[in-house]
């Protein structure tokens, strides 16, 4: 069941870095390629549209996900995405946690 977050708050997966994982298990925990002629190019699977289904990633491209593990390393944390319901952002927090990524779930008024 989609629980839909109060309009005025915006629900946000935060990846902070830990100095731990390589670029290659941040990259792969953000975007898992389908079949060779989707790298770099939209993952089906991911379209933006439906927020618990992670299991091609949390992003739409490699590229994506080369530039957040990029960002994460220089600043020190990231925000990953946006999303509009509990379940979306309970999805993708799973996610990052199953490769033992540093993440949270953090809402911000608009």
């Amino acid at each position: 069941m989609d629980l839909d977050f109060p309009n005025r708050f915006k629900l946000h997966l935060r990846l902070h870095n830990d100095d731990v994982h390589t670029y290659d298990e941040v990259i792969d925990s953000l975007y898992q390629q389908r079949h060779r002629m989707f790298d770099n190019h939209s993952n089906p699977k991911n379209d933006g549209n439906a927020e618990t289904d992670t299991a091609y990633g949390i992003v739409s491209t490699n590229d994506q996900a080369k530039d957040l593990t990029s960002h994460v390393d220089t600043d020190g944390q990231v925000i990953v995405r946006g999303y509009n319901t509990f379940e979306g952002a309970k999805a993708g927090f799973k996610r990052l946690k199953k490769y033992g990524l540093h993440c949270a779930v953090v809402s911000v008024p608009q």
